[in-house]
């Protein structure tokens, strides 16, 4: 009879994940705050100065493609050290820690949506599906249901649902992997990643597929994936990342930013089923050089805020659209001039959602973290 492993996997730490997490967020955060002033006034879209503004913060979305590319790399460098330190992945503790993460934030906005506001709130009504929603479906939700919904908030946690169809997938697909050793993770990657290609190529006219879809957003999930087995396994490119002269990576940069600033330019027409592979590599090469690059022109743990602000993340994401609505349906800002308005509006906006962001990671957030179970079999 053979005996399990006793041995515990250790805490896993990757240093500057924690302030990239929390800039993906922020970037999210100023995509919405853009977006309601410009539904404040109108007008403020013909403002040069607001238009150089937009330029950057109208990318904000794909803050949730870094969100993906990181929940991939993570997910899976993770179950492959439990794997193997421990000589066993157990798949339904993994399946507990993902649910003790996700659920209680996810689970908070849709009773916020579904069950109190309509409760205390005249006039409320949404589009959004609670079926869908519950059943971590929000993003076919969106696809079909909620294009025109002006219950915002109902609509960030799509991502959310697409992490958690991936995590179930992924865990289950990796579990049968470690045990029947059919074929190599590399391959099923590929195999994934050709897929979602073609799934992409078969619906690329239809914009609420391309970026709502399971199947075609799962490239920023493998990509990440990728580089996690690739980490894992010591590849040689991942060194030559790490060695690679400030020069190069401050190029890296650039090109990367610049990607996402042209992209709706660049990846037009049919070239839409490449964006999210190119926008991806750049995610993935940021990932390495944060958390392994000697040269890097700057880590952005080394803002110590961006720390904590990144373990407090999943509420800014989760929360700032509640805020923002609240804001929006009992202060008459369109009484403000444009200058007062946006300045009030931005600072009631970003500290209510860090403030509330932080006590639910103290007082809800961490009180089921708490109950995870570790790395022990």
């Amino acid at each position: 009879m053979t005996k399990l492993s006793t041995k515990k996997s250790p805490a896993i730490y990757f240093p500057n994940l924690d302030a990239a997490r929390f800039l993906a967020a922020f970037a999210v955060f100023m995509l919405h705050f853009s977006n309601e002033i410009r539904g404040l006034f109108p007008s403020i879209s013909e403002s040069i100065i607001f238009k150089a503004f937009y330029l950057f913060t109208s990318k904000g979305s794909l803050g949730v493609n870094f969100f993906f590319v990181l929940s991939g790399f993570l997910i899976t460098f993770l179950i492959l050290n439990e794997q193997k330190n421990t000589g066993n992945f157990h798949l339904g503790k993994f399946l507990i820690r993902r649910t003790l993460r996700i659920w209680p934030l996810y689970f908070i906005i849709g009773l916020i949506g579904f069950v109190l506001f309509p409760l205390i709130l005249s006039d409320y009504f949404t589009l959004h599906d609670p079926l869908y929603y519950f059943l971590f479906m929000a993003n076919f939700d969106e696809i079909w249901n909620a294009g025109n919904d002006s219950i915002n908030f109902l609509t960030s946690p799509w991502s959310v649902a697409v992490e958690e169809q991936f995590y179930l997938f992924w865990g289950i697909a990796l579990f049968g992997l470690f045990k029947l050793k059919v074929i190599k993770l590399e391959v099923l990657i590929v195999l994934l990643y050709i897929a979602s290609f073609v799934f992409q190529y078969f619906n690329w006219l239809d914009e609420k597929i391309i970026y709502h879809h399971t199947l075609a957003v799962c490239q920023d999930i493998l990509m990440g994936s990728f580089i996690g087995l690739s980490l894992f396994k010591g590849r040689n490119w991942i060194n030559r990342i790490k060695q690679m002269p400030k020069l190069g990576v401050l190029a890296i940069y650039a090109l990367g930013i610049m990607l996402c600033l042209a992209k709706n330019k660049l990846f037009d027409g049919q070239l839409i089923i490449i964006e999210r592979s190119v926008l991806s590599l750049f995610f993935a090469f940021v990932i390495l050089d944060q958390i392994r690059g000697d040269h890097s022109f700057f880590k952005f743990g080394k803002i110590k805020i961006f720390n904590y602000l990144g373990k407090i993340s999943y509420g800014i994401y989760m929360y700032h659209l509640v805020i923002m609505y609240l804001l929006l349906r009992f202060i008459p800002f369109e009484n403000y001039s444009i200058m007062a308005a946006t300045g009030i509006f931005f600072l009631l906006s970003a500290s209510l959602t860090f403030m509330l962001s932080d006590l639910s990671y103290r007082y809800i957030e961490s009180k089921f973290l708490s109950l995870k179970p570790k790395h022990k079999h």
